[in-house]
């Protein structure tokens, strides 16, 4: 149940910023220069909880650092 709700909660918080990096492209449409505005993207906090945010949902979904062996062993 844990690891649901840690799927859900890295999901929707993946799901908003990466919203808010597609909405920070009109400055494209103000004139800025592609350069600029990647530059800006990459400064902001969406940018940084979408990074986190990815790398916990593939850790819950891939099952990385938990040996199912090693619990057998334990109990043994």
């Amino acid at each position: 149940m844990f690891r649901l709700f840690i799927f859900l909660m890295s999901y929707g918080l993946m799901i908003l910023s990466i919203g808010n990096l597609i909405l920070y492209l009109n400055y494209r449409t103000l004139g800025y220069s592609w350069s600029v505005v990647l530059k800006f993207i990459m400064h902001t906090t969406e940018f940084y909880m979408a990074i986190g945010a990815c790398i916990v949902l593939c850790s819950v979904v891939l099952d990385f650092g938990f040996d199912k062996t090693a619990n057998l062993k334990d109990k043994a």
